[in-house]
C-alpha cells in the first residue's frame, strides 16, 4: 500500500529521496563486504603463517571436468623419509622448502597452425625456504631425456609410460583443459626424487613433491611484461629484434617475448635461453615487489585472470606474497640441470646424474655427518 501511495505522489522528490535511500543502502552493504574482505586478505598478507603451501591437493581425490578420478601409479619404490646416506655422508630433508613449478607453454598460431600440439619450453622449479626467505631457481633444459607419462584422454588415468624429452609431459596431458599440468608437475617431482629410470640404481629416492604450478602461454609474456611497465634486462649477446650484447633494455611486448624464446642467438642454445628465462623471471619478480600490493593487483589482475594458469589458492598466492616481500632478489641462487646435448634425428639433453643428485641435496637437504 505504501508502494501504491508512492508511485502516484505528485512529489518527485520523494520519489528521488526513497531511491537515493535504496542506493546508499546497497552501497553500504557493499562497502561493508568490500571492507571486511579487504580486511581478511590483509590480516591474511601480514599473519607468519605459510602453512597452505604445504597442503598437498594430492592427499584428496583429483577430479577433473568429467569427474573422472585422475590415477597416480603406485612406484616401486617411495620417497625416503628420515635420512639418506650418500658417498659417506648423511642428509636430512630441509622441511621449510616448498615448490613452485613454473611453465612456458609454447601454443603459439604457428605452433597450432602445424598441428604440433603444445609442449613446456619453460620448465623451472622455484624452491622456496619459507623459513630463511630465500628462493632458489632450478631450470631443468625441455629437452632432458627422461621417464614421461602418457595419458589416457577417456579415462584420465595414466596409460604408459616412455623415455622422452621432459616437454612432453605436457603434450601428452593433451592441453590446458585436459592433464597437461598434472602430467607435467608429476612428471617433474619424478625426475627430481630420481624416481625415473637411471643409469645408476640408487638405494634411495630423495623427497621433493612438486605440486603447485603457474603456467603461461608464451603469447602471454608480451602482455604480462607490458601490464608492469616492462622488465629490465641486460642483455649478454645480441638478439635481433631485441638490441645488442651489453645494452640495458626495459621489455615489453613483442621484445619481451623474443627475448624469452631465442634460442639460435645463445651461447649454449636451449641452456643459455633457460639462462636468459632465469634473468626475466627475477627481474619480473623486482619490478611486481617495488610496484606494492595495490598497484601490482591493478595492473596485473586482468593480464593474469586472460594468461596466467595455476592451482594456487587465494591464500597459496598471499602466502607467496609475503615472502617475495622479505626475498633478497638479487640474493635468489640460479642453477640448470647439468649435461650434454646430442642429436640424433630428435635432440635430447642427458644430465648427468651424479650432478644433479649432489645439486638436489644441496638445494633440499642438511648435512648431519
Amino acid at each position: 500500500m505504501e508502494i501504491k501511495d508512492f508511485e502516484n505522489s505528485r512529489k518527485p522528490k520523494n520519489r528521488y529521496g526513497l531511491v537515493i535511500k535504496i542506493l546508499l543502502g546497497v552501497f553500504c552493504v557493499l562497502v561493508v563486504t568490500a571492507g571486511v574482505f579487504i580486511y581478511t586478505l590483509y590480516t591474511m598478507a601480514t599473519d607468519d603463517n605459510t602453512s597452505s603451501l604445504f597442503e598437498d591437493p594430492r592427499e584428496e581425490a583429483v577430479v577433473n571436468d568429467s569427474d573422472q578420478v585422475i590415477i597416480v601409479p603406485d612406484n616401486e619404490t617411495s620417497a625416503s623419509s628420515g635420512t639418506i646416506e650418500y658417498n659417506g655422508k648423511t642428509y636430512a630433508k630441509n622441511e621449510n622448502i616448498v615448490n613452485l613449478l613454473f611453465l612456458g607453454i609454447d601454443s603459439d598460431n604457428e605452433r597450432e597452425a602445424l598441428q604440433m600440439g603444445y609442449r613446456s619450453d619453460m620448465v623451472m622449479v622455484c624452491a622456496v625456504d619459507v623459513a630463511t626467505k630465500t628462493a632458489t631457481l632450478i631450470s631443468i633444459p625441455r629437452d632432458t631425456y627422461t621417464t614421461v607419462y602418457k595419458i589416457d584422454m577417456d579415462t584420465g588415468t595414466v596409460s604408459d609410460t616412455e623415455q622422452n624429452r621432459i616437454n612432453t609431459a605436457f603434450t601428452f596431458g593433451g592441453g590446458f583443459k585436459r592433464y597437461s599440468f598434472w602430467n607435467s608437475y608429476t612428471c617433474v617431482e619424478m625426475f627430481l626424487e630420481r624416481r625415473c629410470e637411471l643409469e645408476t640404481d640408487l638405494d634411495f629416492t630423495l623427497d621433493i613433491p612438486v605440486y603447485l604450478y603457474a603456467g603461461i602461454d608464451m603469447d602471454g609474456i608480451a602482455s604480462v611484461a607490458s601490464a608492469v611497465g616492462g622488465v629490465e634486462v641486460t642483455l649478454d649477446t645480441y638478439i635481433p629484434g631485441v638490441g645488442n650484447e651489453g645494452q640495458t633494455l626495459t621489455l615489453k611486448g613483442e621484445k619481451a617475448e623474443t627475448y624469452l624464446r631465442d634460442r639460435h642467438n645463445s651461447s649454449g642454445a636451449d641452456i643459455g635461453r633457460s639462462a636468459h628465462q632465469r634473468t626475466f623471471m627475477i627481474s619480473l619478480a623486482k619490478k611486481i615487489k617495488s610496484m606494492g600490493a595495490v598497484d601490482m593487483m591493478t595492473s596485473l589482475y586482468d593480464t593474469l585472470q586472460n594468461d596466467v594458469y595455476t592451482n594456487l589458492s587465494l591464500e597459496q598466492i598471499l602466502d607467496f606474497a609475503k615472502i617475495l616481500l622479505n626475498v633478497d632478489v638479487d640474493a635468489i641462487e640460479q642453477y640448470t640441470i647439468e649435461g650434454t646435448s646430442a642429436k640424433s634425428g630428435t635432440a635430447y639433453y642427458y644430465h648427468d646424474e651424479e650432478a644433479t643428485l649432489e645439486l638436489l641435496l644441496d638445494i633440499y637437504y642438511v648435512e648431519v655427518s
